[in-house]
């Protein structure tokens, strides 16, 4: 019952932000506009929350999380908040890699590998978003208060 009204409120959250989205330009002379990752982000939360609707009684079935696994969520969360603290002091590119790094090593993904993924996604989305699609990205400051 409650994975059921969580997944149509995803939903109904999402076409809100979809409609809100709306209002805001897709595209500019110089490239894609304000709306166009919102419009993206929106689409993705109204087909997560109606795909997980459909699925309600798979997700009934499912059993209830372990301390480990709860454990895994809660530091995901948290490197996720720390993300965004450290992201305008630190930029984007070392503020991605820690995220990065306490993410896939709650995965355990060896160390070599953590760090090379972290390294590469970091750079690549990096180059991707700022020097392909144009769109600023904080550089980070340690004066920034």
């Amino acid at each position: 019952m409650y994975a059921r009204v969580f997944s149509l409120t995803v939903a109904a959250l999402g076409a809100i932000y979809f409609y809100l989205a709306l209002q805001l330009p897709l595209q500019t002379l110089n490239g894609p506009g304000a709306g166009l990752f919102p419009l993206a982000i929106g689409a993705m939360l109204m087909l997560t929350g109606v795909a997980a609707t459909l699925q309600g009684e798979l997700a009934a079935a499912a059993a209830p999380l372990g301390a480990v696994a709860r454990r895994k969520v809660l530091v995901i969360i948290a490197s996720l908040a720390a993300f965004c603290l450290l992201l305008p002091r630190l930029g984007y590119i070392p503020s991605g890699i820690l995220v990065m790094v306490l993410v896939l090593r709650q995965f355990e993904a060896s160390w070599k590998l953590t760090l090379a993924v972290s390294i590469l996604g970091a750079l690549g989305t990096y180059f991707l978003f700022v020097f392909l699609l144009g769109l600023p990205f904080p550089h980070g400051s340690w004066l920034v208060t």
